[in-house]
């Protein structure tokens, strides 16, 4: 009974976050500051997670203006220590209430989101190797 209940939970929740092909709320859009005909990168992390840690650096040497990391440290003293000690150049949003976190509901960090128009264009959760590669693969993609 109570492993039917966490699956029904754990599924339910899935249910509601933002998959492929969904468009944001245009609230959230606004308030991350996301432009229309730009591609842009959401990628969620958090001081405490290892990946997140060996990622970072490499995000940070792409291209800044289209990359937006999603600081999701309770704590947000923590998250600007973190992201002041991994010295990241691009635009970080700090969500210690994680409002931003819940509407996405990504499986996990790091999480990464390819967003344009509004739209939710792909997605990927965990660890990936070689994530610069990665990105600048599917940003070829989407363009």
């Amino acid at each position: 009974m109570l492993k039917k209940f966490l699956l029904t939970l754990l599924l339910s929740s899935y249910i509601f976050a933002y998959n492929v092909g969904d468009s944001v709320d245009s609230t959230l859009v606004k308030k991350l500051s996301l432009e229309n005909n730009k591609v842009y990168v959401l990628n969620f992390f958090a001081s405490w997670c290892r990946s997140c840690k060996q990622e970072l650096p490499i995000i940070n040497t792409l291209n800044k203006n289209n990359i937006v990391g999603i600081n999701i440290d309770k704590d947000s003293s923590k998250g600007k220590q973190f992201v002041k000690s991994l010295n990241l150049k691009f635009r970080v949003v700090y969500d210690s209430d994680n409002s931003i976190v819940k509407q996405f509901s990504p499986v996990g960090v790091p999480a990464l989101y390819f967003i344009k128009n509004g739209k939710i264009i792909a997605q990927k959760f965990g660890a990936v190797h070689q994530v610069d590669e990665y990105i600048m693969t599917t940003l070829k993609e989407i363009k």
